[in-house]
């Protein structure tokens, strides 16, 4: 846990947090559409206000996630009590803190922390205690608000059919109570995700059509076996063998348990079919996976306590931590830090940029659909050349180069196939490098023997750099600025070679201190 709150200072902030938080921005500004997996704005909203730099900001917002993540480790050692001695559960507990990528991504800024905290919680109410209303109605109203931050919580469908069982079983009265009752919970479930949803959506945009934006989330997510990110699942049982050793020997220990407890440990370990059919499986996905797997192995986790030991297990659990530990890039943080200040320092109020997420929170990204595959695919088909036509506009006043896309568009020369020509063709002729991973609107302008037609997208104050220019008959010194409206100019160097003609008031200097290299983070 130490480590963890180490972690949640020094590591950087990955693309998907970026992205979520955005969101916090977009509800504020009007620009969010859609109500649909993102209720997590509603619930940390107050994050964006916590601090007045953004990377604070998601800091305090991962303190609260990695709360979620101790409610959640509650309650896997609770359910374990269920099944082993109080040793053994605190040890499970361990596990799941312990498991590879939940270690480094347990507290990052996301819906799945919360889900999984409610779901977990649900359970717990379930299995513990008498089967009332009054847990049937919370456990409903708790899977609710699961469903509500993200659909994905459907997956512990398997778990909760499994208590449901285990009561149905271990019910002494009669038994027609337990059927209705798990019943009520899934109506009770329905009915607040319902009502959390159309509260959430009301005042939303777009919020009409929910229905067909669902099919397509469904539709863009769901890959029966084509195991698109099935390498981080393969690093995940590299980095977490506590666990998968649990995994394999749960059959052989699993077998001389009562065919109730085999029947719960079956459905504990449900939700890891949907790695046959899920494409999301990104390292933050474990986070939300694991809590109900690491329950289902506290058989195993006794077995092995009683042969080894609590101190060798407890070892083992800890090589994929030691491992994550020693390989995080601790640097990226402070670039993100520092291109987010510079481009603050850029553009003071919030200005249209490109990038792949949303790098800028509290800027308005112009386009969404660099974000993934499934997003480029529907581009192509339905929007291409849309960033090209953004460009033409005057609508993107900077770029942050990040991602496969636009990476191919600024780290080399040569083709970039994942954008249309036309794209690429915008970008690197209306863009001008400021730092290895910032660009900005503007030209460059070279001699050709005379003065050159050349095409202004953006009214306002361009800047001269590193040569006097000619621009409609007027000549600006270098290191000047001018005022041209949107359209064709004629333009030329004075001297010859070439000179950079900046969107901005001023000419743009980068500090001396500033670091370079990549700012994307890692899982």
């Amino acid at each position: 846990m130490c480590c963890q709150i180490w972690l949640i200072f020094q590591k950087a902030i990955n693309w998907d947090e970026f992205l979520h938080f955005g969101q916090i921005y977009e509800l504020a500004d009007g620009r969010l559409s859609g109500s649909l997996q993102s209720l997590h704005v509603r619930l940390f909203g107050w994050a964006a206000m916590a601090a007045e730099n953004v990377i604070t900001q998601i800091q305090i917002a991962r303190i609260a996630m990695l709360a979620c993540v101790l409610f959640t480790t509650g309650c896997i050692v609770l359910l374990s009590r269920r099944l082993v001695d109080g040793e053994t559960a605190l040890l499970s507990g361990l596990v799941y803190l312990t498991a590879g990528f939940v270690f480094t991504n347990a507290f990052t800024y996301r819906p799945d922390p919360v889900a999984a905290a409610a779901l977990m919680g649900a359970l717990s109410l379930l299995v513990f205690g008498s089967f009332s209303w009054k847990r049937v109605i919370l456990s409903g109203l708790l899977v609710g608000l699961a469903g509500a931050l993200t659909i994905k919580s459907v997956f512990y469908a398997p778990c909760f059919a499994a208590v449901a069982y285990l009561q149905w079983r271990d019910t002494t009265d009669g038994r027609f109570h337990i059927v209705y009752r798990s019943t009520a919970v899934l109506v009770v479930a329905m009915f607040a995700f319902a009502l959390i949803v159309g509260l959430h959506g009301s005042n939303l945009p777009a919020a009409s059509t929910q229905g067909s934006s669902l099919g397509g989330k469904i539709d863009s997510f769901l890959r029966f076996f084509e195991f698109e990110q099935i390498r981080y699942v393969l690093a995940e049982m590299a980095l977490a063998p506590l666990l998968t050793l649990g995994l394999i020997l749960l059959v052989p220990v699993a077998s001389g348990l009562p065919r109730n407890i085999k029947i719960l440990l079956l459905g504990l370990c449900g939700p890891l079919l949907c790695i046959l059919f899920y494409r999301n499986t990104f390292p933050y996905f474990f986070t939300f996976l694991l809590p109900p797997v690491c329950v289902a192995i506290t058989p195993v986790l006794a077995q092995l306590v009683r042969r080894y030991g609590f101190l060798p297990v407890i070892i083992f659990s800890l090589f994929g931590p030691a491992f994550l530990l020693a390989n995080e890039p601790y640097g990226t943080l402070e670039r993100q830090r520092a291109t987010i200040s510079e481009i603050e320092r850029l553009f003071p109020e919030p200005t249209s940029y490109l990038s792949y997420s949303s790098y800028m929170p509290e800027y308005p990204r112009q386009f969404r659909s660099l974000i993934s595959g499934v997003a480029l695919g529907r581009y192509w088909q339905e929007r291409e050349g849309q960033i090209a036509r953004d460009t033409e506009d005057g609508r993107i006043a900077f770029v942050i180069a990040t991602g496969d896309a636009l990476d191919q568009v600024y780290q080399t020369d040569g083709p970039a196939p994942l954008l249309p020509a036309s794209d690429v063709a915008a970008l690197r002729s209306n863009f001008l490098r400021y730092s290895d991973t910032i660009f900005i609107a503007g030209k460059n302008v070279c001699s050709q023997g005379e003065e050159q037609e050349l095409r202004i997208f953006r009214s306002g104050v361009y800047s001269v750099d590193g040569g006097d220019l000619v621009i409609d008959g007027r000549h600006i010194a270098d290191q000047h600025s001018v005022s041209l409206t949107a359209g064709t100019h004629l333009a030329g160097p004075v001297q010859g070679g070439c000179v950079k003609l900046w969107a901005l008031d001023h000419v743009p200097e980068l500090p001396e201190d500033f670091p370079e290299g990549p700012i994307a983070g890692g899982f």
